[in-house]
């Protein structure tokens, strides 16, 4: 009867230490991210999570803000997982690529141009390396938009 009871001790001491954070990943990870918000929601002191846990934690909530277009807090989740640290490299390449967009996303193209040289600096899997290739094209074409929106403006200048 004790050790059931140590048994149940242990068990509610792990939700409320690691609570649903790699629940809400998973479901990140399929795209669900109503199910993953739910989850996350439920860590009400992510403070008090261990520093693995805390990295993906923010990690999720940062994808998640991505994924409504806040993008100060997608920007503020990712930097803190990433200066947090992950546990693998490949989650380390993706929060770059998403603070990246981001980036691209707030028309910043240096500093999303910055994100990509760091994630080509890493081992990259096939999925993240061609979405690393379509960000940076998606960046050099908006870049070159930009130039010549500015030559195109100065010529009508110079016109009048």
């Amino acid at each position: 009867m004790s050790m059931m009871f140590i048994s149940c001790g242990l068990i509610i001491y792990g939700y409320f230490k690691y609570g649903t954070v790699y629940a809400a990943f998973q479901y990140v990870k399929n795209d669900n991210f109503k199910k993953a918000e739910e989850l996350i929601s439920k860590i009400k002191n992510p403070d008090k999570l261990t520093k693995g846990h805390k990295s993906y934690y923010y990690f999720t909530t940062g994808i998640i803000a991505l994924n409504k277009n806040d993008f100060h807090k997608s920007h503020s989740d990712l930097t803190q997982a990433l200066n947090l640290g992950l546990r693998i490299k490949n989650d380390k390449s993706i929060v770059l690529l998403n603070l990246a967009i981001v980036e691209f996303y707030r028309k910043d193209y240096e500093k999303a141009t910055e994100y990509i040289k760091e994630i080509r600096l890493l081992k990259l899997k096939p999925l993240v390396k061609s979405e690393t290739n379509r960000i940076e094209k998606e960046i050099n074409i908006a870049q070159q938009s930009m130039i010549e929106n500015m030559t195109d403006s100065t010529k009508s200048e110079t016109i009048l």
